[in-house]
């Protein structure tokens, strides 16, 4: 009966509410006009990501990506400014987290802005002008960050886990911050020019626009604007190939920090698009999606008392997938026996596999929550965007809810052991430790 909540009835599926275009080189955008509101969401990616480096210097793309706001051939950062205040209009441009070869950007507003839309994206993308004095001021800026993270748990112990379980030279690999800092002061205008010469152009840009548009507008705006400029779209290089890996752990001594943080898992394998991702999911939802109702949750948590919080997840899928990891916080006197119950808990769990009950509440969350993330413009915009980088069918967006509902508790069970393990779990730990390890 509970299924019947997702059936699109009499609604115009995606695949046939999404106008594809592909243009010359490899650029792809995607259209769906949506008159419910007068407002517009542009979401897009193009390959200019740390991934994209082949000589290590993970910070420069970063950089890029940070000064595509701070001024171009038009604008400066004041005026740039001044533009989107005026016009309603609001612009993020970063380096992707999930999807580490790429930039991400996005654009919202009223739809009778799309010509200027259009317009900003093609300056900002295109002719940015990295100005010294903005350079300087973002460098500063990231080495405050740089300097802050030096006494933040969290950061030094993720940091720690990520180079026990990637090699030198993989883009999940967080290098020691004082690389980083030296990096980042090294760093000239002319590394950002060639680096952006190199790496941006149209040919690799996945691009959605979303609302009260009409399709043969955005086409004209937008192969003008945004397609066909720039370098051809390149192969990601190949990053250093990660081992099986074994158990391992390292304990970082942070003063006054009797607080921890934890994390524990290794390099994962799962991609957006793979055939078994929703059972992966939902797998690892019944495991610790939720610090409140998962099974970490409710052992660690609620019974033994041991954190106020305590997830898992798959950390990125697209491109090049990103690590499983449990992630928690407890206080010093209580790390062993939480790291033991982590284990005890995650060993029944593969071992048994979900109650029926707990994975229906998980395939009906995922599902509602997927199909309310696409009641949006934005939630559209981004989901096209994720699909057509990852090559699939954009019919995946009408299928993935039955998907979910339709996974079974052996296809869960077996995802599950096929993509944790806990004989590979790395251990990092950060904070004042008292002694005890």
């Amino acid at each position: 009966m509970t299924k019947n909540l997702f059936d699109p009835g009499d609604r115009i599926s995606f695949a046939e509410r999404v106008t594809l275009h592909a243009f010359d080189g490899g650029g792809r955008l995607a259209v769906v006009t949506n008159t419910h509101a007068p407002t517009v969401t542009i979401a897009g990616m193009l390959q200019g990501g740390p991934a994209m480096v082949t000589d290590g210097r993970f910070a420069v793309p970063s950089l890029v990506a940070a000064m595509l706001e701070r001024g171009t051939a038009e604008f400066s950062r004041m005026a740039l400014a001044r533009e989107l205040e005026d016009h309603g209009l609001q612009l993020d441009v970063r380096s992707s987290s999930s999807a580490p070869a790429s930039v991400s950007f996005s654009l919202q507003g009223l739809a009778e802005e799309l010509p200027r839309m259009a317009d900003i994206l093609s300056s900002v993308l295109r002719r940015p002008s990295f100005p010294g004095e903005e350079l300087e001021k973002v460098q500063e800026r990231i080495l405050g960050v740089l300097q802050h993270e030096r006494q933040d748990t969290s950061a030094v112990a993720f940091g720690q886990f990520t180079r026990l379980v990637y090699p030198v030279g993989h883009p999940h690999r967080r290098r020691e911050v004082e690389i980083r800092e030296a990096e980042v002061k090294e760093i000239t205008r002319e590394d950002l020019e060639i680096f952006h010469a190199r790496h941006y152009g149209g040919h690799s840009l996945v691009c959605a626009v979303v609302g009260d548009v009409e399709d043969v507008d955005v086409q004209q705006l937008f192969g003008e604007a945004l397609f066909g400029w720039g370098v051809q779209a390149a192969d990601l290089p190949a990053v250093p190939e990660v081992g099986v890996g074994v158990p391992a752990r390292v304990d970082t001594e942070l003063p006054d920090r009797p607080n921890l943080d934890v994390y524990l898992g290794h390099a994962g394998d799962l991609r957006f698009g793979d055939t078994d991702y929703p059972a992966a999911q939902l797998a690892n939802s019944c495991l610790g999606q939720s610090t409140l109702t998962s099974r970490l949750g409710v052992a660690v948590r609620d019974e033994a008392g041991l954190t106020y919080g305590i997830n898992s997840g798959f950390m990125g899928t697209l491109q090049i997938p990103g690590p499983w990891v449990i992630s928690l916080s407890v206080a010093s006197q209580n790390l062993e026996r939480a790291l033991g119950l982590c284990r005890e808990v995650l060993d029944d769990f593969l071992s048994t596999g979900p109650l029926e009950a707990e994975l229906e509440d998980e395939r009906q969350a995922w599902a509602g929550g997927y199909q309310v993330g696409l009641a949006t413009n934005v939630g559209v915009a981004v989901e096209l965007v994720k699909t057509l980088l990852a090559g699939q069918d954009i019919s995946r967006m009408d299928q993935f809810p039955k998907e979910l509902l339709a996974v079974s508790r052996d296809e869960v069970t077996e995802a599950l052991r096929r993509h944790i393990n806990p004989k590979r779990l790395a251990v990092s730990v950060a904070g004042t430790l008292g002694g005890e390890v």
